[in-house]
């Protein structure tokens, strides 16, 4: 178990991970398996093209891959993303 002697503080660093994101302060080094994947859920998304009943869509994407909205066009998209205060990441 690890300890931060440097400043008294006698909890782990998965305790002080959680505890601390209370407070709007997360050091990502310490979260564990569980905290990382729902990191940033569900405000970081990222947008994919994908097929839908034979037609293009662009597919809303929750930062774990779940799929939150579809829309027409990447501006719809884009626009729904802005209006409910996420924001779009981009990825490769």
């Amino acid at each position: 178990m690890q300890r931060n002697v440097t400043n008294g503080d006698d909890r782990t660093p998965q305790d002080r991970a959680t505890q601390d994101a209370g407070a709007g302060v997360v050091d990502i080094r310490n979260l564990t398996d569980d905290q990382f994947l729902t990191l940033g859920l569900p405000k970081l998304v990222y947008v994919r093209e994908n097929r839908s009943e034979g037609r293009n869509v662009f597919a809303i994407h929750a930062a774990n891959g779940q799929i939150m909205g579809v829309a027409e066009d990447p501006e719809t998209a884009f626009s729904a993303i802005t209006e409910h205060e996420m924001v779009a990441m981009t990825i490769h």
